[in-house]
């Protein structure tokens, strides 16, 4: 991307361009150039000009064609926070597709626990059932990525994909792990749950709950402005880190707006990584919450929501900030066991699946809603 204060170049691979793409980036001011030429097109340029560029994601190439055409300056893409930053015209889009969204997968839990061990379903066919409900929402324009469906140890690869042919039919026994997301007009959707669909082990049943305590937690975090995700990561990790259990990924990702479902700069995650820039997390960014264990040849957990940062209090102390929560589909409680569990944990719980149900249940078929209510019933 260059951009100018009059013009705006988008250099994209050729033969993704259509002459409707082009028509439509013209409208805005945006001109679609063949990626190959980004080089030829700054050579070009007559003008002496100042051009800020991000170094840690600009070629040499491009960094010495820059410099010869005039002073360069090295800083961050503004651009990034421009799209990881929501203002509240897309943050009401996405909570109204996100509980669209939800309902689309709480209908598909419904079918699947009422069918599993009745009718055929495998994991592959299971989540072209889901990809079939999304895309009879509204607005759909396109899944965010390939659904990953995985049954009991396939969902310990934590990308797994079901090839129709050679997959796992689904039984009335273990869980089953989607994780998902749509494309709509109204923004970008990611949520993960596992279900279970019949008789677990006591240490399954830990792992779960354990799972669907560090989600929980990170959801109700209070922090001051300033904090980056690596200060608030361990409130997820925590349940799993006290049982010598770790899950070899992030917590939590930028969420992009009809753009990818992975986004930057903000992320949650503990460990610093080279390269990986260290960002404040401002109010509007979204991010998932999506920990999880992960045991090889065994099982895998993980349950996801999208949560969006908010301004809380503010006071002599500073600037306090609090996430909103956007996914509303019920944690299994068939793989819940409160003997795991604070009291603080166990409201929190509650007071979720209340709110599920208080906000999907009018979107849900009758048959649906009945299962919903016993599925976020209070626990004790």
């Amino acid at each position: 991307l260059y951009l100018t204060k009059s013009e705006c170049y988008l250099f994209i691979q050729e033969g993704e361009v259509t002459d409707t793409l082009k028509a439509h980036a013209a409208k805005y001011g945006i001109t679609l150039l063949p990626y190959g030429q980004v080089v030829s097109f700054l050579k070009e340029r007559t003008e002496k000009e100042t051009v800020l560029f991000d170094g840690a994601n600009t070629s040499y190439t491009l960094y010495r064609t820059l410099q010869e055409k005039g002073e360069t300056i090295d800083g961050k893409n503004p651009t990034e926070l421009m799209k990881a930053i929501k203002n509240e015209v897309e943050l009401s889009h996405m909570e109204e597709v996100y509980l669209k969204d939800s309902a689309a997968v709480c209908s598909f839990i419904y079918w699947l626990k009422k069918n599993v061990g009745k009718r055929e379903i495998t994991e592959a066919s299971a989540a072209r059932y889901l990809d079939e409900l999304r895309s009879r929402i509204d607005g759909y324009l396109d899944l965010s990525f390939h659904t990953i469906s995985g049954y009991k140890e396939n969902a310990a690869m934590m990308h797994y994909e079901a090839v129709p042919g050679n997959c796992k039919e689904l039984k009335p026994e273990g869980m089953l792990l989607v994780d998902s997301g749509g494309q709509y007009v109204g923004g970008t959707t990611d949520v993960t749950r596992t279900i279970v669909l019949g008789p677990i082990s006591d240490e399954i049943r830990e792992h779960f709950t354990a799972v669907a305590v560090g989600m929980l937690s990170l959801s109700h975090a209070r922090f001051l402005y300033g904090c980056t995700g690596r200060n608030l990561d361990i409130l997820a990790r925590k349940p799993m880190w006290n049982r010598n259990i770790d899950y070899k990924c992030g917590t939590g990702h930028g969420v992009g707006y009809i753009l990818n479902v992975h986004e930057g700069p903000q992320g949650i995650r503990w460990r610093f990584t080279q390269g990986q820039p260290e960002v404040v997390i401002e109010a509007g960014m979204d991010l998932t919450n999506e920990p999880g264990i992960y045991i090889e040849g065994s099982h895998g957990i993980r349950t996801e929501n999208v949560m969006v940062a908010k301004n809380g209090v503010k006071n002599g102390d500073g600037q306090f900030m609090y996430f909103d929560t956007l996914t509303y589909v019920p944690i299994d409680l068939d793989g819940i066991d409160t003997k795991y569990m604070e009291p603080c944990e166990i409201a929190w719980l509650n007071d979720y699946h209340a709110q599920v149900y208080q906000k999907i249940a009018p979107l849900l078929s009758e048959e649906e809603r009945e299962w919903l209510k016993e599925a976020t019933r209070p626990v004790e």
